[in-house]
């Protein structure tokens, strides 16, 4: 493969998809280990990547969408000038979306590689890119498929694993708040994270709720629940609290992403649904038990051996829908019956003895 030395890959998605295009980050680092590799993202992901070894260079792209329009166009024109100046030799671009699409043009790059949209676009990607990928997200992982563009220059991943990194000041500081409820670094417990931005991906608060007592009282296992910091999200964890005759520790809004990962890396199993948790989850080798109603767990479940995925399988799954006619209710998920999540938790947990 042809030697790159100033490399930039442009991610402006959501934090779960950062997540999981890490192993392009690994792959071309292992191809060009004496290149530089910079990560474009959006504000607010950059934690997917940051104090990964593989990348030299986080770049955060602020859209500063509560400034007024002369001051965004100020930004994106200083901030264009200095991907230029940068002169990247190689620019992936795994967005799939004009804005990327754009950047990477903007670079000047000799090579910019990027997807072939399903869709006409107003830019116009052939013009943006140099070479366009032409693959499908119905049939594959969305590993496989950011993957593809390093596949398209010749090099084929050795390992297409997940990877997040934390620092010791993270790793301390969900310790110390896990160590005020009463939960030692030494006693086993389990995550349950039960919300997503989208609370139509949720399973109901009183199957949570019922989870939590069956773990508590069959296993004896303390049950962490997180969530992010959304007071939509927080009032969904308080409806469980409140339905749980056990009592989780609840640790909802509290922790920042690198500190949540910490925190699933000591778990003994995650319990969620389709998330950037869930993919934290997968990355650090906690085994998970996901959820699943409207997405596809054939583009988007845990990645890796040894997780398990519930769901109904109905014939409208998966329809990517916001809930049933727009109720923001998904029926699929609320099929799920705790019986089916108990004997996805008690094999998982088979191996673990009872204390009585």
């Amino acid at each position: 493969m042809k030697e790159y030395h100033n490399i930039l890959v442009i991610n402006l998605k959501h934090i779960g998809d950062v997540l999981v295009a890490t192993p392009v980050l690994r792959a071309l680092k292992e191809a060009c280990p004496e290149g530089s590799l910079s990560v474009l993202v959006d504000k607010g992901t950059e934690d997917m990547v940051t104090f990964n070894p593989a990348v030299d260079e986080v770049m955060v792209l602020d859209r500063a969408e509560n400034a007024n329009f002369l001051s965004r166009i100020f930004r994106q024109v200083i901030f264009t000038l200095k991907l230029r100046r940068k002169k990247f030799d190689l620019v992936l671009e795994l967005s799939a979306r004009d804005r990327g699409a754009f950047l990477g043009f903007v670079t000047g790059a000799k090579e910019r590689i990027g997807f072939e949209p399903n869709k006409r676009t107003f830019l116009g990607r052939h013009h943006a890119f140099t070479k366009l990928v032409k693959i499908s997200t119905t049939t594959q992982h969305m590993v496989d498929y950011n993957l593809a563009l390093v596949r398209a220059l010749g090099i084929e991943p050795p390992d297409k694993s997940l990877s997040i990194f934390w620092s010791e000041r993270d790793s301390k500081a969900c310790v110390r708040l896990l160590s005020e409820r009463g939960l030692g670094e030494d006693r086993p417990y389990v995550v349950l994270h039960p919300t997503s931005r989208w609370l139509f991906k949720a399973w109901n608060s009183r199957g949570y709720a019922l989870l939590c007592d069956y773990i508590a009282e069959k296993y004896k296992l303390s049950i962490v629940v997180t969530s992010a910091s959304d007071e939509k999200e927080k009032k969904r964890v308080n409806e469980i609290l409140a339905l749980a005759n056990s009592r989780p520790i609840d640790l909802s809004g509290m922790l920042s992403l690198k500190q949540l990962a910490y925190c699933i890396s000591r778990s003994i199993l995650f319990v969620g649904v389709d998330s950037a948790p869930m993919h934290i989850a997968a990355a650090v080798n906690t085994p998970v038990i996901a959820l699943f109603g409207p997405s596809g767990d054939h583009m988007w479940g845990p990645w890796g051996n040894g997780h398990i995925v519930i769901k109904k399988g109905w014939d409208c799954q998966p329809c990517g829908r916001d809930g049933c006619d727009g109720s923001k209710v998904s029926q699929c998920l609320e099929a799920i019956t705790p019986e089916e999540v108990y004997q996805a938790v008690d094999e998982k947990l088979k191996g673990i003895t009872r204390c009585d």
